[in-house]
């Protein structure tokens, strides 16, 4: 059972990563279209690869390219909003049935479960998490794309910086957006997996408790190590990543009369082995 919660997890983190191309084709198509307003804008003003402008041109040219830079934040917005909003409603979905069929599966009791409404889905992926919602965060990266690439122009444009140089900047300031868009979709997937498992866990009648279990490798952290195999109540555990740590790979397992793990992944060797803690694996490794 232990490994099936494991490969739900990996296989919606996969699917997730592949819907994630539409939102990274939007940042390179508002770069380019960024870099070409820059390319208009400047290219009369550049002799021998030095930009040469006086501080009325400036202005001008910055005011224009203020304005790009917010309908690109804001047209970026909207588009990540949308493929968020899918895939994690996807997530969530996924999460649910496939954690339900593993349990009725792997149990001779039997699994109660509901049919997932809509409404209740779209109120379990806009959950807000310390008093925000995954949409609020979207925009508070955009602000902050905004913020940043508006300082690096007019830095710039003072220092009269080759436009081909200042090109390569803006690249690097949508690159940084764009992994921070990434890392919040899959924390946001990995909240939504969790929070559909815990939604069946309680649901079904049989899962009272659940295990912690961490990921048996070098880059696991000392809090999750230190709660690797403990069993809490399934109302009443530690939360993934709230109280362990952003990006935190750990997992909860249902923990049901008369069962107990027997094997484990150890990511270092990338096999499985007998079940042991991460502490216990830790000293075997000599680390």
């Amino acid at each position: 059972m232990d490994k099936e919660v494991q490969r739900i997890r990996k296989l919606i983190e996969r699917q997730a990563s592949k819907d994630l191309k539409p939102l990274l084709t939007a940042y390179r198509q508002s770069q380019n279209r960024l870099d070409g307003e820059l390319a208009r804008l400047t290219s009369k003003y550049i002799e021998d690869g030095v930009l040469k402008i006086s501080d009325q041109q400036k202005y001008s040219v910055l005011i224009n390219l203020n304005r790009q830079i917010v309908e690109q934040a804001q047209s970026l917005g909207a588009v990540e909003l949308t493929e968020t909003t899918t895939i994690l409603k996807d997530a969530y979905q996924e999460s649910y049935y496939r954690t339900a069929y593993n349990l009725d599966r792997g149990l001779s009791q039997t699994v109660s479960f509901s049919l997932l409404r809509p409404e209740f889905v779209s109120a379990a992926v806009n959950m807000p998490i310390e008093g925000k919602m995954f949409s609020d965060r979207i925009w508070d990266n955009k602000e902050k794309l905004v913020a940043r690439t508006r300082e690096l122009l007019e830095r710039n444009m003072i220092d009269g910086t080759d436009p081909k140089k200042l090109a390569r900047e803006l690249k690097n300031q949508f690159g940084v957006s764009a992994y921070e868009s990434t890392r919040l979709v899959q924390n946001e997937v990995a909240r939504c997996t969790r929070q559909a498992q815990d939604e069946i866990y309680e649901e079904s009648g049989v899962v009272d408790e659940v295990m912690f279990d961490a990921t048996l490798d070098n880059d696991t952290s000392d809090i999750c190590e230190e709660l690797d195999g403990k069993t809490f109540p399934i109302d009443n555990k530690p939360e993934i990543p709230g109280d362990t740590h952003v990006g935190c790979r750990s997992d909860y397992i249902p923990a049901v009369e008369g069962w107990s793990p027997t094997r484990k992944f150890d990511n270092e060797a990338k096999k499985d082995i007998d079940y042991t803690s991460y502490t216990k694996w830790k000293e075997s490794q000599g680390i």
